[in-house]
């Protein structure tokens, strides 16, 4: 049979159908998250996704094979993709502009909230929108600014008190409800705060007027709260689902990638991207966060690709807390992996892995005993105190050693990184023996110096040494001495 395909990119109710319903079509995630560098790491998800067909909003006809359509394939952290890669069954596949995924989000949004008798007019989908887009780039500065300060800024004029206090009154009563349903706060809640999304509203001409704006902010905040009431603590329904996935997009996003995708066959998605990681300066620990429910089953993998890099403490926690998550079960452990699997219905959604990663023995030793090594050297030298340049010399052997320790270049960025400390130690104590040499030298007498210097050369002084008593020095004869008388004949 050929293979025939429909196009059903710019169907935004395709996506979000998907959105409402991620466990059906999402059987298995296997996420890898390898440590290779020492700023960055590099995560790869692999998703196996059912077949589609029952599971889109329209009805595709049966001789159709392939669809070219939008998957959201992943949650992710708000911020710029680095190394990012997208592979679909039928070849690459391309992410969609952060304000087309804002627009499919606020769709779905807008159809939980349908379902729970609560109407979005227009304006307030077009605020949900805003929501749901915003990137925050008047807060990305590392000043702290007020809310006075950034509406000024955006707005290019002050805002009146009763109106910002009007303003102000929203977010406080949305604070209220939507912030016991994130995990971390972090700066900034376009949806805690919808006032922030105002200034692009003025600049594009949808508002006019500060009561315009006051009137937009009194509908969004009445929505909010009528979904809390009709939310459950006990059991979930689709009001909480609408406040903790709109709590939720004030960090993460859901990633939406268009690809050519069979209609009736399982298949698979893989996308790769690289993100940062912080190591602290002593005890080179570090956090990923990641989602592991997200799918029927989640595999997740963390490994160090540096040969000389061992993981020396891992642990799965809750985020913004030292509790353990749940769900979460450790399938493999060794010096450079660890494998953990998560099934559970009531496991955590999202979980903090903190790690704790060391050099081999060996190559933590190396400098801490030539390090220990100067140190007594410097210690010998205070206390004998030498002065002559022949003792100083001897300091050359145990500093080209440690130069050679120092020299040494590791396989990776990390490697380096993990040696900073003793590194540090190695260089601070060669410096030191150095420096104490040099002071010694100085301080020296001159002439010790010099003693020092001449001392194993000969004599060439040209003053003939004087004889010992009793020794006889040879004379020549003289010149004029009498000669043997030679007889001869009268």
């Amino acid at each position: 049979m050929a293979e025939t395909a429909v196009n059903l990119i710019d169907d935004r109710q395709v996506t979000a159908a998907l959105l409402a319903n991620p466990l059906d079509w999402r059987v298995r995630v296997v996420e890898e998250i390898s440590i290779d560098a020492a700023t960055t790491c590099m995560r790869r998800r692999s998703l196996q996704v059912a077949p589609l067909r029952q599971h889109l909003s329209t009805e595709v006809s049966v001789e159709i094979t392939h669809a070219l359509l939008v998957l959201p394939v992943a949650p992710m952290p708000r911020g710029p993709l680095l190394d990012f890669d997208a592979q679909g069954p039928d070849g690459d596949g391309w992410v969609l502009p952060r304000l087309e995924i804002a627009e499919r989000q606020s769709l779905y949004l807008t159809e939980v909230a349908a379902s729970c008798g609560q109407e979005v007019t227009p304006e307030l989908h077009t605020l949900l929108n805003a929501v749901c887009g915003f990137t925050g780039e008047l807060l990305s500065d590392t000043k702290e600014i007020s809310l006075v300060e950034y509406l000024q800024d955006g707005l290019g004029r002050a805002v009146p008190t009763k109106t910002l206090a009007r303003w102000e009154g929203v977010s406080d009563t949305c604070r209220e409800v939507l912030r016991p349903r994130i995990d971390v706060f972090r700066d900034y809640s376009a949806p805690e705060n919808p006032a922030l999304v105002l200034p692009e509203f003025f600049v594009s001409g949808a508002l006019s007027t500060d009561e315009e704006a006051c009137e937009l902010l009194d509908q969004y905040r009445d929505l909010v709260v009528a979904m809390d009431q009709q939310a459950s603590d006990s059991e979930p329904n689709a009001a909480g689902e609408f406040l903790n996935v709109l709590a939720d997009y004030a960090n993460n996003y859901d990633l939406m990638v268009a690809m050519r995708a069979p209609l009736d066959e399982p298949f698979l998605v893989k996308i790769a991207e690289r993100r940062d990681v912080h190591l602290s300066r002593v005890r080179n620990r570090g956090t990923q966060e990641l989602v592991i429910a997200d799918a029927q089953t989640n595999h997740v993998t963390f490994k160090v690709s540096d040969p000389n890099v061992w993981i020396q403490d891992f642990r799965a926690l809750k985020p913004g807390s030292d509790d353990y998550s749940y769900g979460a079960f450790q399938t493999r452990e060794d010096p450079q992996n660890r494998a953990f699997y998560a099934h559970d219905i009531e496991r955590d959604y999202r979980i903090r892995l903190s790690f704790q990663l060391r050099l081999l023995r060996r190559l933590q030793l190396v400098p801490y005993l030539v390090t220990g090594l100067l140190v007594l050297l410097i210690l010998a030298l205070v206390t004998e105190q030498p002065t002559d340049l022949r003792s100083l010399a001897l300091i050359v052997g145990p500093a080209a050693l440690a130069a050679s320790v120092l020299l040494g270049r590791e396989p990776s960025t990390l490697g380096s990184r993990l040696r900073w400390v003793s590194s540090a130690a190695l260089s601070v104590t060669l410096l030191a023996l150095i420096l104490v040499s040099s002071i010694l030298y100085i301080r020296s007498p001159s002439d010790s110096r010099t003693d020092t210097e001449t001392g194993s050369r000969p004599s060439t002084s040209p003053t003939a040494s004087a004889p010992t008593p009793g020794s006889v020095r040879p004379t020549a004869p003289a010149q004029n001495s009498a000669q043997p008388s030679v007889p001869t004949d009268e």
